[in-house]
Parts: structure tokens; sequence; C-alpha cells
């Protein structure tokens, strides 16, 4: 190669090491400033919180297989922490050696070689390829780990732990120079979903089975089982808006299980804490926030109109989530983006309700998926009528066994010849289980009538009768 080709490559290698370096420092910018201004604004960010967030440098990361990507991130298994045994031969030596995080890192690798089940997250390769999505995606990734340093719930994943190097970890352009580590979820709802398909199959496949689960009492079971984790998604999302956290993007993929089984709600990469100067006006109940945000399929209309909206954005896509796994179908499966616009986002259809269901539960998704944001039902209302129809399903499933067994106990009484002298006691046995199934009807009365407690508000308004969408 001549002397004034070498040159040339010098130059063209000098001017792409410029490009990257400000790229780096653009999205380090970027990250700072979103960082800055959630922790000056922000009610719910806890600073004495997140000091006990323990830092790791790059280096004490050991990287495992890649288990998903996302639009700007990608999650990989945590293969192991090798902590330094010398903290201050780490350029970010000052976060990582003080006595807090001596303690606070020393606790979690030790917790992470007990349990293996922590996952890392970064950012892309393509995602820091690309300028505009490298500094929005930095920004996304501090703000979400502001958020989960500072929340505490049973039900949302768990931050445990970050890089030592903080925002300038963007200024190196590479994917792990700024990560968080979280709990490692086995499996998402969508994947769930997948798997109580072939349960509810097999549970109504074979005629014995039919036979012997005449009440359904099997098919009720499995239900309620998947109502119970639709409560325990409601119980997250209500704490997010208690603490006037809108997340703007609940559908199955961003739901996860982890190794106990827990429901945990992850990727806030979309979520946003509401305040007072993003109202709409002084009074108003709405906020002016960006349109078109999360998934279509479980959009709010007035997200995907670029409408002013609030928390009950978040009630819509839960309605569409609770429906979806009640009925173990896909949300308007089969519509193109353009029917879904006309029929969906400017029209009232929905999906079709399953007859089966209960009163309570039908008016509930009914409720939900209002058109109009300000008659939809609050988060609060969802999470109590859940547990209320939860333990209605339970009762139910209870009375019919003990309706089975008394049956049964009948019929084996009939076909036994008792002694004449027994007679008078065999009328005293009738007499009382005359008696114990006025009192099983009272029971079963009584439950039907709590199942409705808490949902009078919603029975007292109709609920627009669109025709629906077959899913």
């Amino acid at each position: 190669m001549s002397e004034g080709n070498i040159k040339q490559s010098s130059k063209i290698i000098s001017m792409i090491e410029r490009d990257v370096a400000e790229l780096g420092r653009r999205a380090r910018k970027s990250a700072s400033r979103a960082a800055k201004h959630m922790s000056k604004h922000s009610n719910i960010v806890k600073p004495d919180l997140e000091r006990l967030v323990p830092r790791f440098d790059e280096s004490e990361i050991i990287l495992g297989k890649l288990l998903g990507s996302g639009g700007f991130n990608n999650v990989f298994e945590l293969e192991r922490i090798e902590l330094l045994l010398d903290p201050l031969s780490s350029n970010h030596h000052k976060k990582i050696s003080s006595k807090l995080q001596t303690h606070v890192r020393r606790d979690a690798a030790k917790k992470y070689q007990e349990t293996s089940n922590f996952a890392i997250k970064f950012l892309s390769k393509a995602t820091i390829e690309d300028r505009d999505r490298f500094c929005t995606g930095a920004a996304d990734l501090v703000v979400e780990a502001k958020f989960l340093a500072s929340l505490s719930h049973p039900n949302i994943v768990s931050l445990r732990g970050m890089a030592a190097a903080g925002t300038s970890g963007f200024a190196t352009c590479r994917p792990i120079g700024y990560f968080f580590l979280l709990d490692r979820l086995e499996c998402t709802l969508d994947d769930r979903i997948k798997d109580w398909k072939e349960e509810e199959k097999k549970a109504a496949g074979a005629l014995q089975r039919k036979i012997l689960d005449r009440s359904g009492i099997k098919q009720r079971n499995l239900l309620a089982d998947r109502l119970r984790v639709a409560f325990d998604i409601s119980s997250a999302v209500l704490y997010l808006h208690q603490n006037k956290i809108i997340y703007r993007d609940l559908k199955p993929d961003n739901i996860g299980f982890d190794c106990n089984g827990t429901v945990k709600l992850f990727d806030f990469g979309l979520a946003k804490e509401l305040d007072d100067t993003m109202r709409l006006g002084y009074c108003s109940e709405f906020y002016e926030l960006s349109g078109n945000t999360g998934s279509l399929r479980y959009m709010a209309p007035e997200v995907a109109l670029n409408q002013p909206y609030n928390l009950t954005a978040d009630v819509y896509s839960f309605g569409l989530l609770l429906w979806q796994m009640s009925s173990l179908e896909l949300p308007y499966d089969g519509m193109s983006r353009a029917e879904h616009s006309v029929y969906v986002v400017k029209g009232k259809q929905r999906p079709e309700l399953n007859p089966s269901w209960s009163t309570p539960l039908r008016i509930l998704m009914k409720r939900a998926w209002e058109s109009d944001p300000r008659v939809r039902t609050s988060m609060d209302s969802t999470y109590k009528i859940l547990k209320r129809e939860i333990i209605s399903i339970r009762n139910t499933e209870s009375i019919g066994m003990e309706t089975v067994r008394r049956r049964s106990s009948s019929r084996i009484t009939q076909g036994i010849k008792t002694p004449s002298k027994r007679r008078s006691s065999h009328r005293n046995l009738t007499s009382e289980r005359g008696n114990s199934l006025k009192h099983m009807f009272k029971r079963e009365h009584s439950t039907r009538r709590v199942s409705l407690v808490g949902v009078s508000n919603l029975m007292d308004q109709n609920p627009n009768q669109s025709n629906p969408v077959a899913a």
C-alpha cells in the first residue's frame, strides 16, 4: 500500500473515531438529562434507595446466553459475577469501594451464587449504531433503572445491580457500557397462555373426563387460576397508579414468571410519572402525553389518536389482557392495521364476550375497554372486583363438590336395606340432610349476592352494546 493510501485510510479511521466519540457524548448527555430531570421532578425517586443498589464494574460481569430482545435492548443470562479482588484497580473505584457498596456488592454476589437467577439488560448493537435510537434508548434505559430502584412490589421485577460507570458508560459506545441486573424470568405470559390453552383442551377433550366433571368444576378451577394471575397483574398496575405512574405498554410479552412461578411486570421503558405540569388544563383529568405509544393491539383509542389521556389507558389495555387470559384467544386476531383503525380505534368494536363467564367479569371487561376513558372503571375497582370474582368461583366449586358428595351419599343410603329398628334414625338423617341442603342453598345465594358487591356502580350503567369483533 502506498504512503498516500495509508494516510487516506488513517484519515478515514480518525473521522470514524471522532464520529463515534461524538455519538457517545450525545447519548451520555441525553441519558444524563433524563436522569437529572427525573431526580429533580419525580415524587417516587428515592436517593436513599438508589444508593443501596449494588454497582458493578463491567469487567466483573460474565455474560451467558441471549434470553430476549426488545425495541432497544437485549437481555442476557448472567453467567456469573467475579468481584474484583482490588476494587481500587477499577476506573470507577470511587463508586464501588465505599463501605456501603462493599457490603451490598458482596450480598448481591452471594445471592446470585445461591439462586443463579439474575439477568442483565443493556442496549443492543443495532440501537447504538443508529444515532437517534441510541440517544432515545439511552435515556429510556436510565429512566427505567431509576424507576426500578425506587419501586418495591412483589409483582414487579426487582433491580439487583447497576453499572458502576453510570451514564458515562454510554460514551464508550459499547453495548455493556451501561447495564443493570434484574430477576431472571423463566417465561412470559404469552408462553403461559399457550400452556393454558393446552390444559384447557385436555380438560375438555376426553369423554370420560366430561362425564366425571359434569358440573364443570375443572373448567372453573382453570379459569380461577388464570384470574389469579390477572389479579396479581392488576395489583402491580394499581401500585403504579397509586404512585401516579402510567405503564403504557401492558401486554403478555411484558409480563413474566420467575423460577417460583410469581408473576412479574417488567420493561418500564415506556412508563411515565404524571405531574400537574402535564395536565391539559388546571381542572382537567387528562394529560398531554406522547401519542401512539405502546403496542397497537392493546393501545387505548385516545392514545392511538394522539389525544390527551390518563391512567385509564392502562385499564383499557388490562381489559383486553383479561379477555385474552379468560378466552385464551388473541384479541383482534387477523385484523390488519387499517381495519383495526376503522373498527376498533375509531369505531366501537370489541372482542366477543363468552356468555358462560359471570356477569361481573363480563361487565368489568366492557367497562374497561369503553371508548370514553371517563366512564372506564379504575384499576382500584378492577382489583377489588377480580378478588371477589376469584372468591366466588372458589366458593361455587366448594358448593358443587358438597352437592356431589351428598348425592353420592344419598344413592348409597337408598341402596342399603336398613333394619326396621333403625328407621327412626334414618328419618332423622333425612331431616338433617334436608336442613343441610337448605343451609347450602342459602350459602349459594349469599355467595352470588356477595360476588356482585362492589360492581353495583357498573350495573347501574348500560355498557355500549356494539357489534363485537370475533377474535
